[in-house]
């Protein structure tokens, strides 16, 4: 065992009711982990609001090393805790919830001992991350069809099922099909279309569903993924429109895609934003924009 080192020191933030309530019953292995390590642990369970990420920004200075213990809403409150704290803190990601898109697309282990461990040694990595009207995120903006899956999803219907309740909340959206008139300008290039779904990621999956090329995607290039959904003209449309969902290919006449630094979103009528998986309000109008390398992630 290491002994205790000054400059050593952890905040474990813990979802307790993520992953079924997994984050209360490893919480005690994985701060023996990180104590192992030579780590001096202290504990934060996550609140509502904003209190988490407000006590992650006065507190931030006093910890070497924060790690984010839950979904991705965990993950999220972590990130604008340390951003709002002004202070260079690496922050580790310890996956509990029922979809973990941004663990997937970082191909995080699954295993707590080897997430532990990888998180107490490898060196960090800057990734970018967004800010959505001022307001950061870690790696997803997104509107329209399937936005709202993940934040109108009860935990229970979420611990159940997983991956499957977010497709079970997205189903009815896809066949009222509500589209809605976009006007959007990514990085000077202006489009416009009536459009199901719209989003804005660093992610290999978006909204819970839509699947992209792992190719693609940067998560330290300065550029998010601007990924929109075509409202079908016709049923033929509609049909192409569903194997391509099935399928994840996104090069289709259904899919709209760009890469950009700065995007203006302008919806026809004000609509309901969903931040990594949490409500991020209602507005007719968004700003998008992609703080490069803000966050060093250790993983």
């Amino acid at each position: 065992m290491n002994s205790l080192s000054t400059d050593k020191t952890l905040l474990l933030i813990i979802n307790p009711v993520a992953g079924k309530g997994r984050g209360k019953r490893l919480l005690f292995d994985i701060a023996e982990s990180f104590t192992q390590y030579g780590y001096r642990v202290s504990i934060l369970p996550t609140e509502r609001g904003e209190i988490t990420e407000n006590i992650i920004a006065l507190e931030a200075h006093k910890y070497s090393l924060c790690v984010a213990l839950g979904g991705d809403g965990t993950l999220n409150t972590a990130v604008r805790g340390i951003l709002k704290s002004d202070r260079d803190v690496p922050l580790g990601y310890i996956p509990l919830g029922s979809t973990n898109d941004f663990a997937y697309s970082l191909s995080l282990p699954k295993d707590i001992s080897v997430a532990c461990r990888n998180i107490a040694f490898n060196e960090p990595r800057h990734i970018d991350i967004g800010c959505f009207n001022g307001k950061p995120f870690a790696y997803i903006a997104c509107t329209g069809m399937f936005a709202d899956a993940s934040y109108m999803t009860s935990q229970q219907l979420k611990n159940t099922l997983g991956y499957g309740a977010y497709l079970v909340k997205a189903l009815p959206s896809l066949l009222g099909t509500r589209k809605a008139r976009y006007t959007v300008v990514a990085d000077g290039e202006a489009i416009e279309g009536e459009f199901l779904f719209c989003s804005v990621s660093n992610t290999l999956r978006a909204g819970g569903v839509i699947k992209l090329p792992r190719d693609d995607v940067r998560f330290d290039d300065g550029y998010f993924e601007l990924t929109m959904l075509k409202a079908p003209k016709n049923l033929a449309d509609g049909s192409s429109m569903v194997n391509d969902l099935l399928y994840s290919r996104l090069d289709t006449q259904n899919f709209l895609r760009r890469k950009a630094k700065n995007i203006k979103i302008t919806v026809g009528h004000p609509s309901g934003w969903s931040l990594d998986g949490e409500n991020g309000g209602t507005t007719d109008t968004a700003v998008i924009t992609v703080r490069e390398k803000a966050i060093r992630f250790v993983y």
